[in-house]
């Protein structure tokens, strides 16, 4: 499924000032800075996030999830721990496939909150 709309292509400064000034929710240092997509159960850091709208009809810039058919925004991404980190690059390393999250609608915010716990609180 393509995108809705096709992703802007900036230079990596102006795409670090639309990450600093679109993220209401963690600060972004650099295009390196990691974030776990909490839709998607992926690690994307600055240059996988998509920038897409703008001008010309299409409505506001916006910063969506670069994982093929996750839409996620910026308030669905979190600063993994050190230890999500390593659990992902191991992962990597063994060439295994992560499992899409599953969801049950009953204890959702419960597990939410034992999943939260693995991560650092915004800066």
């Amino acid at each position: 499924m393509p995108p809705l709309l096709a992703p802007i292509e900036l230079s990596n400064p102006d795409k670090l000032e639309i990450l600093q000034r679109l993220d209401r929710y963690r600060k972004w240092q650099s295009l390196d800075d990691k974030r776990y997509c909490l839709a998607c159960a992926q690690i994307l850091d600055g240059h996988d996030v998509l920038v897409v709208g703008g001008t010309r009809g299409t409505g506001p810039l916006r910063l969506v999830c670069a994982t093929r058919g996750c839409h996620s925004i910026p308030m669905d991404w979190v600063i993994p721990t050190e230890e999500v980190l390593a659990r992902m690059a191991t992962l990597e390393q063994e060439n295994l496939p992560r499992k899409p999250v599953t969801r049950s609608p009953e204890k959702f915010s419960a597990r939410l909150r034992k999943f939260a716990t693995q991560f650092r609180p915004a800066a």
